[in-house]
């Protein structure tokens, strides 16, 4: 009787391994059917994708037509994207700011950076090259390392026309024949910078949501040469001659990255700057009101002006092409503006928590003042730690630093530091002592120190935190976003595998143990 149940009981574990062994081909076929229909369907989006960045630079969209494909975009991209108006012009025709982000519309310690295409009317690629920006960046924030970053890190905007009266008459100015970029404060004329109240519609708009947004870098697009232009814009005796601004440097340092990313900018052959595609406003040619000088002295802003075309307005067969030239160069130049720099946060202190490190909380409004470690010759200190989040960001040239960290009421605190020439920048996160502590302050490459915070990398050998982009944490195993779901779909299918091994392993030691007792019992009991 026990001889026949181990019997059964054998026979039962071969036909559960068969079934087993038989259905592992077919779940395998299924397996693999199912995967198959999905890169098929990833590819098909995927062409799809390219079809919208291949439309966008077909041809010239009118305003109405424009205002449609905004909208269009931001349902078949609302994950990262939100549309907004951040104002009308003469005629009342709204002006549109398209916000890309991981997190479109809410407040985070990330940078901002725009571009603002067709101030003037009669120059419109802007309105073509930021529409295919959107579409490129949609497309590709899955799977691209730039656009990644640009998705993931930062909040880039993009005006595609600040003068829609003008481009709907093809004319330069606006509808009140007011030219744009001579429209602004003026440092000359008044000192303060302070809108005076008679600017046009298009500009008060645009002054007022550059001061609410608090943009870090920028750039405007126009034609009729091709050349990344930096401040100043005029001199004082309005002369025709280089006219340094305090961050000459840095601005030659971001012009030039623009103009060497470009395919065609930076070339021998450009016939009216073939010495590296960039300029100095002033040594051109003196302009006085314009919106470059304005966002560096009273938006604290890095902004150059880009003429991308000798043709003001270039042929729409050739606006493929001009998207292709342009790509690399607006990819480059949010991310090495914003980080490639110093940056950081700026925290106030608070108590200890033991082994967890300094209970800190974000302090804004300190003052980054930096200078260069060669000369001592200090930098405009303009940029402040934003309230409420404490996160700062310094465009800088690559170089050796000093930096001094300071608001009322608080210990200054200074620190070295240098820019590699990498583009990945300086990170530094301060901890501010209040004056009536006896603690002198603090400063991380990365921020360890904060109560609950992992870190988010190690600082290479020169001091700088090439490796701790607030990117690249996303993108580990186990991360937030896309990176992450794509590590859970491998960690489930590997369980799977594990699990179905570990059942055979264990249907092949039953049979093995009942094998094994079997032939024990076949032998005659010795005497």
């Amino acid at each position: 009787m026990r001889r026949a149940a181990l019997l059964a009981l054998l026979a039962f574990g071969l036909l559960a391994c068969a079934h087993l062994a038989a259905s592992l081909p077919s779940q395998s076929a299924v397996l693999k059917r199912k995967r198959g229909k999905k890169r098929a369907s990833a590819e098909q989006r995927q062409l799809a994708e390219r079809d919208w960045v291949a439309a966008s630079v077909q041809r010239y969209l009118s305003n109405q037509e424009l205002g449609e494909w905004l909208a269009g975009f931001e349902k078949r991209c609302k994950s990262v994207a939100k549309l907004s108006t951040i104002g009308a012009s003469a005629e009342g025709r709204p002006i549109w700011a398209l916000e890309i982000s991981d997190r479109p519309g809410q407040a985070e310690a990330e940078p901002a950076v725009k571009y603002v295409g067709n101030v003037h009317g009669d120059e419109p690629t802007g309105r073509v090259l930021t529409l295919a920006l959107a579409e490129w960046l949609c497309a590709n924030h899955r799977t691209d390392p730039r656009a990644k970053r640009i998705v993931q890190s930062m909040h880039l905007w993009l005006v595609p026309t600040m003068n829609p009266d003008g481009f709907e008459r093809k004319i330069r100015g606006n509808s009140q024949d007011k030219d744009l970029n001579r429209d602004f404060p003026d440092r000359f004329s008044s000192p303060t910078m302070q809108p005076s109240g008679e600017e046009q519609p298009e500009v008060a708009a645009m002054m007022a949501w550059s001061q609410a947004v608090g943009f870090v870098a920028s750039a405007s697009m126009h034609e009729g040469a091709l050349v990344a232009n930096y401040p100043w814009d005029g001199t004082a005796d309005k002369s025709t001659r280089y006219e340094k601004c305090p961050d000459d440097s840095t601005f030659r340092h971001l012009a030039s990255l623009y103009a060497t990313t470009h395919r065609r900018m930076a070339k021998p052959d450009n016939p009216e700057f073939p010495n590296g595609g960039t300029t100095n406003g002033a040594a051109w040619y003196p302009i006085y009101g314009s919106m470059q000088d304005w966002n560096y002295i009273v938006g604290r802003c890095f902004e150059l002006t880009l003429e991308l075309s000798q043709s003001k307005w270039p042929e729409e067969a050739g606006l493929a092409a001009l998207w292709e030239d342009n790509k690399d160069s607006l990819l480059a130049f949010p991310l090495v503006a914003a980080y490639g720099g110093l940056w950081g946060t700026v925290r106030e202190e608070g108590s200890l928590r033991g082994s967890k490190g300094r209970e800190v909380a974000p302090l804004g409004g300190a003052n980054i003042t930096v200078l260069a470690a060669a000369t001592g010759e200090e930098q405009p200190a303009w940029v402040l730690s934003r309230a409420g989040l404490g996160d700062y960001y310094r465009p800088l040239a690559p170089g050796r630093y000093t930096v001094v960290v300071s608001k009322e009421g608080y210990k200054p605190f200074a620190a070295n530091f240098t820019v590699p020439a990498d583009g990945s920048g300086a990170q530094r996160h301060f901890v501010l002592a209040r004056e009536d502590s006896s603690w002198s302050g603090e400063v991380a490459h990365a921020p360890r120190f904060l109560v609950g915070a992992a870190a988010e990398g190690t600082p290479t050998a020169d001091g700088s935190a090439g490796g701790a982009l607030p990117w690249k944490a996303r993108l580990g195993l186990g991360g937030g976003g896309d990176a992450g779901q794509l590590w859970a779909v491998e960690e489930t299918r590997g369980r799977d595998r594990l699990l179905m091994l570990g059942a055979g392993a264990a249907c092949a030691y039953g049979l093995w143990i009942t094998h094994s007792r079997l032939k024990r019992r076949s032998h005659p009991r010795r005497a």
